[in-house]
Parts: structure tokens; C-alpha cells; sequence
């Protein structure tokens, strides 16, 4: 019985690869007549063709199967990338793309102060952090420091400069550069007089007795839950039911 269970998990394995790699399907460029479409497959809606506007079909090329050009025009996916040259663009890592004047992320100028010294810091798949020598940015969003050279990434959504700490590219105010940091993965993060969590300051609280171990976040006071304050009897509730802390 066994081997005969663990031959039908094989062949429901295998049935289910193909549906799996459905549900990743990024999509690719389908030329039809005069029209030149974005084909890709979703789980819900199957097969989904979403028009290129104002595209010449007959001069279309694909670049990438997620970037595209025309004559005229450069596309990201389905959408037109404004002020793209087509005959300069170039392809880079998903979904970085540039042309002779500029960086374009997801198809969204950058504004870039130099192509030539654009640089990524960081990558991972769901967020960029670049230089060029006078800007940095996070994802297509321009940050313009004082003093680029004091600029360093120091989390995946996080960078410094000698003045601020930007979280998700966004200056976040009252935070110190010099002493803040991230912790408990990312939701906590502190600097030496303030404590936040998942951005937003948190206003009703210990800073000197505020610590987070096996008992959740708590300071002198008591317990906090996702950033907020909760009645000792609340954070039992919680507890019991097992909820993240």
C-alpha cells in the first residue's frame, strides 16, 4: 500500500507541475495582424491579451520577453514606456531596462543624473536600491541627498545618509541615521530615543525598559501587539490563540 501511495503522490506531483508553472507565467508578445499583444496565463482567468497601444506591428520586436519596441515606441510589458528611445533601449535585469537618457523601472522613468554611472546596490525580487553619483533610488523612486557619498543601504528596505533613514525610498522623519536600526525582522526598529513599528512611531512607550524576546514586545507598562498598546488580559487572548506576537 505504501509504495502504491507514493507512486499516485509522484504522478499528482507531476500532474501538477505544469499548473504551477502556469501560475508563474510572466507572459511574452503575440503579433496578430495589426495588433501586437501581452499574452499571459493567470489561474483565475486563463489566458489574459492585453492590447499595446499606439504600436506599429510590422516594425515590432521583442526585446525581452517582457520588453518590447516598435520604431516608435518602447513598451513594458503592455504598457508604453514614455520617452523611451527604441533605437537605444537595453534590457537588464527584470524589470531594468535603459536607453541612451535615462534608467526606466517596471516601464517608469527614473530621471537619472548619469546612465554611465548608474549603479544597483541591492537587489532582491520585490525591491531595488541604485546609485548614479548624485541620486539614489529605491525601486524608480529618485532620493536626492545632501551627500550621495554617506548614502549606504542598511536592510532590504532600508538606507541611510549622514541626514535621514528612508524606508521604502521615503524620508523617515524624526529617525536618527546614526543609531536606528531594524529589528524583529523588520517590524520593530529603533534609534536611540525613538521606536517604531512597521514605520509608524510609537507614541505610549517605555524607551528604556521597551524589549522584545520569547514574550512578545513589552516595556515596564506592559505588552504591545502589532505596534499598539493591549490590556494584560487582551495579550492573554492573544497568547492563547497562538497569534503572531
Amino acid at each position: 500500500m505504501d509504495k502504491r501511495l507514493k507512486a499516485l503522490a509522484g504522478f499528482v506531483a507531476l500532474m501538477l507541475i505544469p499548473l504551477l508553472a502556469g501560475c508563474n507565467n510572466d507572459g511574452e508578445y503575440v503579433i496578430k495582424g495589426n495588433n501586437v499583444f501581452f499574452s499571459y496565463w493567470t489561474f483565475s482567468f486563463g489566458t489574459i491579451n492585453d492590447t499595446l497601444p499606439e504600436v506599429n506591428a510590422t516594425r515590432f520586436e521583442s526585446v525581452k520577453d517582457w520588453l518590447g519596441k516598435d520604431d516608435k515606441h518602447v513598451y513594458f510589458k503592455e504598457r508604453l514606456i514614455a520617452g523611451a528611445d527604441p533605437a537605444t533601449i537595453e534590457a537588464k535585469k527584470y524589470p531594468l531596462c535603459h536607453d541612451k537618457r535615462d534608467y526606466y523601472y517596471k516601464g517608469v522613468p527614473m530621471h537619472v543624473s548619469s546612465v554611465k554611472n548608474f549603479e544597483v546596490v541591492k537587489w532582491n525580487e520585490d525591491d531595488m536600491w541604485a546609485i548614479d553619483g548624485r541620486y539614489a533610488f529605491y525601486d524608480s523612486l529618485r532620493i536626492e541627498p545632501r551627500d550621495i557619498n554617506s548614502f549606504k543601504v542598511q536592510h532590504w528596505n532600508v538606507a541611510v545618509d549622514s541626514e535621514h533613514v528612508y524606508r521604502y525610498g521615503k524620508i523617515l522623519p524624526l529617525a536618527d541615521p546614526a543609531t536606528y536600526v531594524e529589528e524583529w525582522n523588520g517590524f520593530y526598529s529603533r534609534d536611540k530615543s525613538h521606536i517604531w513599528y512597521m514605520g509608524e512611531l510609537i507614541e505610549d512607550i517605555d524607551y528604556a525598559t521597551f524589549t522584545i524576546d520569547k514574550d512578545g514586545a513589552h516595556d515596564k507598562h506592559g505588552h504591545f501587539y502589532r505596534g499598539e498598546r493591549v490590556s494584560e488580559e487582551r495579550w492573554k487572548e492573544i497568547k492563547a490563540q497562538n497569534e503572531d506576537l
